[in-house]
């Protein structure tokens, strides 16, 4: 407002100042000068204008209105919630701003307001239960969740000595059915006895299905989950031959290193490594150990006509499944066939040898070659023990001077009989004897002229 007014002329009526819009003073001018100095602050106010005084105090109420605005500007209102002319004075203002952006509706909320529909709550600011162990929201039961889990460590960390642990429970189940569908978790079962149950059958693999329509059509199967298969083929074909072949180290079926792999015909005990010429479906099938194979394939290597379907379905056995393995092909026999169909085998018949003692040491060769000793029967009529000496050599033994391997005692006036077992004492050179009267294999004391009578038998 400016501090002079210029006044057209004395004894005029003029609008001196209009202030908050709706304010006004007349001045009746008389005998004044053209120029008159005003002073606004000094202008009195209208009856009732609240309690300013004076345009100053008027200034300073609505500077304060205007930061009040500002203030509200910066808010979200839900202008729903308000209906008519909304007044902006201190009390209306306190109101607005007790109202919730998020609800529309006055701080604190009514049971009415509450029960009238749904409002938003925050989980992490409401109470427990009393005796809820010390913590107050389940804002503090995320904090010292967050620090039991860096105290126990995260799932993956590498275990260390002293580390704590975390318990794992299972559940007693007896029957093998499921509870959940497939796809959703479960829990860890039990048996009867409390040790952990697993499957009670074989695991189930889908069946492995394709087709031969050419000289070199393959089906293959990846074999490292299991342990056998059993293969059948059948369609309408003709002229097919088909081998089988394993792979230890194919990464796709078609690459690597194969070789032929045996299989047993379920109708008999025949191992085949091909099929063979085949022109239809044949009454059997195969199974065949694919233990330790990464692939199996069935390589077509003829062909005629029509379309060969093979199916191979996977097995676990804990053992090999083709038994027949062990007992195929030719088995040689010994003997003499007799009969057709029967074989007698007839045993060897040993060789004896008499010997009846001279007045020496009775030096004799039994068998000038290699050969089995399988028993020795002798009988002592003397006064005193007569000791019988074997050697190892092909000619008679030079006694006093060869070495014995085995020296037998036949005491006075006795009979003695040495079985050597089925197996009988082998004598790798030759078979020499000796009867002498003393043990001592430097010993060349005589015995009587038939003291001494000894039996051998040897082969």
């Amino acid at each position: 407002m400016p501090d002079n007014v210029t006044l057209p002329g004395t004894g005029s009526v003029v609008e001196a100042v209009e202030v908050g819009g709706a304010m006004r003073q007349v001045v009746q001018v008389a005998n004044l000068p053209a120029t008159q100095p005003v002073s606004a602050a000094s202008l009195p106010l209208p009856t009732g204008a609240a309690t300013e005084s004076t345009a100053a105090a008027l200034l300073a109420a609505a500077e304060a209105i205007k930061a009040a605005a500002e203030t509200l500007a910066g808010r979200t209102i839900n202008t729903g919630a308000v209906s008519g002319t909304v007044a902006l004075d201190g009390p209306t203002l306190a109101a607005l701003e007790a109202i919730s952006a998020d609800t529309g509706l006055a701080q604190p909320l009514t049971d009415t307001q509450l029960r009238a529909s749904a409002v938003p709550v925050s989980a992490a600011a409401l109470p427990l239960p009393t005796g809820a162990a010390t913590e107050t929201t389940q804002a503090a039961v995320q904090t010292l969740i967050a620090a039991l889990t860096a105290a126990v460590g995260n799932h993956n960390d590498p275990f260390v000595d002293g580390a704590p642990g975390y318990v794992i429970l299972a559940k007693r189940r007896d029957s093998d059915s499921t509870t959940v569908a497939d796809g959703d978790l479960n829990t860890l079962n039990m048996d009867e006895e409390g040790r952990l149950k697993v499957a009670s059958k074989p695991a189930s693999y889908a069946a492995t299905v394709g087709n031969v329509t050419s000289a070199t059509s393959t089906v293959v199967v990846n074999t490292e989950r299991f342990s056998n298969l059993m293969i059948h083929c059948a369609g309408t074909f003709a002229g097919a031959n088909c081998t089988f072949e394993g792979s230890l180290n194919s990464t796709n079926g078609t690459d690597g290193n194969w070789f032929a792999v045996q299989a047993i015909r379920s109708n008999a005990n025949t191992i085949e490594t091909t099929t063979g010429v085949l022109g239809a479906a044949p009454a059997y099938a195969w199974e065949l150990s694919v233990n330790a194979l990464r692939y199996f394939r069935i390589r077509a290597t003829a062909w005629t006509s029509g379309t060969q379907v093979w199916t191979m379905i996977p097995g676990t056995y804990a053992t090999e499944p083709i038994p027949g393995a062990q007992i195929s092909g030719t088995q040689p026999v010994s003997g003499s066939l007799t009969t057709a169909g029967t074989t007698t085998n007839t045993p060897a018949t040993p060789t004896p040898s008499n010997v009846n003692s001279a007045a020496n040491t009775n030096a004799t060769l039994v068998k000038g070659s290699a050969g089995t000793l399988f028993n020795i029967g002798a009988s002592n009529t003397g006064a005193a023990a007569a000791f019988i000496k074997l050697y190892n050599k092909a000619t008679a033994p030079t006694v006093g001077t060869d070495v014995p391997v085995l020296t037998l005692v036949v005491p006075a006036g006795g009979n003695v009989d040495f079985d050597l077992g089925p197996m009988g004492h082998r004598f790798a050179t030759g078979i020499g004897l000796a009867i002498t009267n003393l043990a001592a294999d430097t010993d060349t004391t005589a015995v009587a002229a038939s003291q001494v009578k000894v039996l051998t038998s040897y082969i």
